[in-house]
């Protein structure tokens, strides 16, 4: 089972382009060695919003931070302030279309 977790921080003023090119790079990391199957990232104008999936993305996204060192988070310190993590989410499906005809 997958599960997901986002990180959302506000990106600091006037910090949006280097941003968006730090986030054009792809993730500083392996997905698959730090237990995520999937990364995404939202890019707003005020805000970033990390999506990790993964089968405990809370506890790989931790060991993550931990691991990436001191230069990679100084750097996203730079661009974006305010991290808070949502670990409740929910979904909604469109119903299949050939069931809803019969």
């Amino acid at each position: 089972m997958t599960h997901q977790i986002a990180v959302v921080a506000q990106i600091r003023p006037g910090k949006r382009r280097q941003l968006e090119q730090l986030l054009d790079q792809g993730p500083p990391f392996s997905l698959a060695e730090h237990g995520f199957t999937r990364h995404q990232a939202f890019l707003g104008d005020n805000d970033v919003v990390l999506l990790f999936e993964g089968d405990q993305p809370l506890g790989d996204a931790r060991r993550l931070a931990a691991s990436l060192g001191l230069s990679h988070l100084t750097k996203m310190a730079t661009l974006a302030s305010n991290p808070r993590v949502l670990s409740q989410s929910f979904a909604w499906e469109a119903a299949d279309a050939r069931a809803a005809a019969v």
